[in-house]
């Protein structure tokens, strides 16, 4: 049986799926009990957080339209470090320990950071390798 192949097309459209649903979690920062159930820290104010969740919107959008062209490389570089940024801002806050956060919401943070560096690893791997779509 052959292993399916691990290509920036495919990756591009798992990441554009993972900044959807992460882009609907932060439109909705004004909705405080979904927080609460996390045990995630309120933005606030929560236009911020509304902001990124649009601009992600918008990024999950290029992805998934870059996956399988010629923009797919440039996209696929934006999004490694873009997450490989995020990681690292998330893991520093959280090391920084001012954070007033429930254990619940310290894994949550801990796994979205894992997550996320994960996601630039993989976006370098696959890059690197050159393979496309």
């Amino acid at each position: 049986m052959a292993r399916p192949r691990l290509t920036q097309a495919l990756v591009l459209r798992i990441d554009a799926v993972s900044n959807a649903l992460l882009a609907v979690f932060l439109l909705s920062a004004t909705w405080d009990s979904l927080y609460d159930f996390f045990g995630l820290p309120l933005a606030e104010p929560p236009i911020y957080a509304q902001l990124l969740g649009a601009a992600l919107v918008a990024f999950a959008i290029v992805e998934w339209k870059a996956a399988g062209t010629p923009a797919q490389p440039p996209v696929t570089l934006a999004a490694a470090v873009g997450s490989a940024l995020a990681a690292g801002v998330l893991a520093v806050w959280l090391l920084a320990g001012d954070t007033d956060l429930d254990t619940h919401g310290l894994v949550a943070l801990w796994s979205v950071a894992a997550f996320l560096a994960a996601a630039a690893v993989i976006h370098t791997v696959v890059l690197s390798r050159g393979r496309g779509s």
